[in-house]
């Protein structure tokens, strides 16, 4: 069998690692499926209540992982092994302040940036000091609806060029600047033809350049190439295969990971949109989600996922089993 024969079992609590050999095709008429293993809970701090309506997580090139914590107003730090390094933010509006952050990107170099929603702007920090100070990242060249700002930003994605790409759900478009602020190119506006969204939430790069937007009220993925033409659309607002895409990530063989909030899945799909598994479902026990809104792969394999109405975030590791396997 192919790779599009990968068996999807509902019951499995785990997910796929993106790990070495993750795309390799099975051997002869061997049978694949991937099974997922929970494997902890990120704690915040130890006298912590925990995280309030977590909207993010994203992880860096060393495997350090950001969780953007909406409700408490901060981003927290792990370290690779999920151990809490310190956190920053706060409720306000000076630089270095939060309110309601939604989402965060890094980007070689120790730069995060953080999508500070209630503030209507991007913020980047400095995440090689234990206690980084937020600068507005500079939008120029008429960015946005209203002058120089932004509208309603949710998602943001720096890709290795260092271009930022920033979802807006109020003028249901992407922004795409330079790593200094300037304006290269809008993607969309309101609409369900090819090319438009509604309400767009996840935006991630992958190999080759491409973009991958979820356009979330139009329920579908939609494919750009780098220099923002428009490839495919995987789904759409007649069809089943998606609910509410909200997160979404790319791992390094180019397979799509979509946190589908409206069917409490994570979707695993491959570079051409094909479903390959998915994980999760409705539920309140480790591995199960209620509305899984960010889906993070890190360079180890490891799968992390935030589920904002359960208000956790969920470590995983996949495993591959064949025929036989026990």
């Amino acid at each position: 069998m192919n790779r599009a024969s990968f068996v999807h079992t509902s019951t499995a609590l785990a997910l796929v690692v993106a790990g070495p050999g993750f795309a390799a095709p099975p051997e002869g008429d061997e049978t694949v499926r991937m099974v997922a293993r929970f494997e902890a809970s990120l704690l915040s701090t130890t006298d912590d209540p925990g995280f309030r309506r977590p909207g993010g997580v994203t992880t860096d090139l060393f495997g350090s992982v950001f969780v953007v914590d909406t409700g408490n107003h901060r981003v927290v730090h792990f370290d690779p092994n999920g151990r809490f390094v310190f956190e920053f933010g706060g409720y306000g509006w000076n630089e270095g302040e939060l309110s309601s952050p939604t989402d965060a990107s890094a980007r070689e170099g120790f730069a995060l940036f953080v999508v500070d929603a209630g503030n209507e702007r991007i913020q980047w920090f400095d995440i090689g000091d234990s206690s980084p100070e937020g600068a507005v990242f500079p939008f120029r060249e008429g960015a946005g609806l209203a002058g120089e700002e932004l509208v309603l930003p949710s998602r943001v994605c720096v890709d290795p060029e260092g271009r930022v790409y920033v979802s807006d759900s109020l003028c249901h478009c992407v922004w795409i600047f330079t790593p200094t602020g300037a304006l290269i190119s809008r993607l969309g506006g309101l609409g369900q033809e090819p090319s438009r969204f509604r309400d767009p939430s996840g935006v991630a790069v992958g190999p080759k350049g491409r973009v991958y937007i979820a356009d979330s009220g139009n329920r579908r993925i939609q494919v750009f190439d780098a220099i923002g033409n428009w490839i495919a659309a995987w789904g759409g607002p007649d069809e089943d295969f998606l609910d509410t895409p909200i997160g979404i990530d790319v791992d390094p063989h180019g397979n799509v990971w979509v946190a589908d909030a409206g069917s409490a899945f994570i979707r695993v799909l491959t570079p051409t949109g094909a479903l390959l598994f998915e994980f999760g479902g409705p539920g309140d026990g480790p591995g199960r989600f209620r509305t899984p809104v960010d889906v993070a792969v890190a360079p180890d394999g490891r799968v992390y996922v935030v589920d904002e109405e359960r208000e956790v975030v969920e470590r995983f590791w996949i495993v591959r089993e064949t025929d036989g396997a026990k």
